[in-house]
């Protein structure tokens, strides 16, 4: 016979008073709650992303028909992924079809889930002779930008990387770009900007490498970057999901 499940939950007081016999039913009732927060296991790129002490969960949700995987999260937002929908700070909260993904990979490649720790930090290197690393920052949306991100124009300081649209992953459909800095930039980095479509959201994918200012940065140097966190952004996203 299956256990019954309770629609209101006795306090404390209560179950301290119960009979050792009656305690089967929350016992079994906090095993079928953990069961429903157990998560697929992940994609091994995923895996490998390492996460700060306290956020070594991770989830999935629905944004809009997609089902996107946030990894690196802490217990809480595990065991509610829908709340990965909302602005937790925001009074009142909001939830919406919109979001960003930030991922850091090292100069000597390992990915970290936002921006590397500062005592990675410390030991990279922005010289122009030196092995770096790079940023992914995707921000996603259910519709377009109301206003235009960038231009698909070529100056003496951006230049276009139209092959981007060949590393796309299964699913996405090249809207613009990719625009790229010819030379890093005051900020000490060159940023290569795309935007795509998926079954039931809107893309905008930049791709960041640290490096020196006024340093050339090559379409090949791009490419790579590009090709290496287009893999990954494709472990994070089904769309339509299942």
């Amino acid at each position: 016979m299956p256990f019954p499940i309770c629609t209101e939950l006795p306090g404390a007081s209560t179950w301290l008073a119960m009979p050792a016999t009656r305690c089967v039913v929350p016992i079994v009732l906090a095993l079928t709650l953990a069961a429903c927060h157990r998560q697929a296991p992940l994609a091994p790129e995923l895996a490998a992303i390492k996460c700060p002490a306290d956020r070594t969960e991770h989830a999935s949700t629905k944004f809009g028909k997609a089902e996107l995987t946030f990894v690196c999260i802490s217990e809480r937002l595990a065991s509610t992924p829908h709340m990965l929908r909302c602005d937790l700070d925001s009074r009142p909260m909001v939830c919406e079809d919109a979001g960003t993904f930030v991922f850091s990979r090292s100069a000597e490649g390992k990915v970290y889930s936002g921006s590397l720790p500062k005592f990675v930090q410390e030991r990279e290197s922005i010289a122009p002779d030196a092995p770096h690393g790079s940023q992914l920052i995707v921000n996603f949306r259910n519709a377009p930008p109301r206003t235009s991100t960038f231009e698909e124009v070529e100056t003496d300081w951006r230049f276009l990387l139209p092959e981007a649209r060949d590393l796309l992953p299964p699913g996405f459909t090249f809207v613009k770009g990719a625009l790229c800095d010819r030379e890093a930039t005051v900020l000490n980095t060159g940023s290569c900007n795309l935007e795509a479509r998926s079954a039931s959201l809107y893309w905008h994918i930049s791709v960041y490498i640290p490096v020196e200012k006024g340093t050339p940065i090559s379409a090949g140097e791009y490419r790579e970057e590009l090709a290496f966190w287009l893999k990954v952004l494709d472990k994070v996203v089904v769309d339509p999901g299942k």
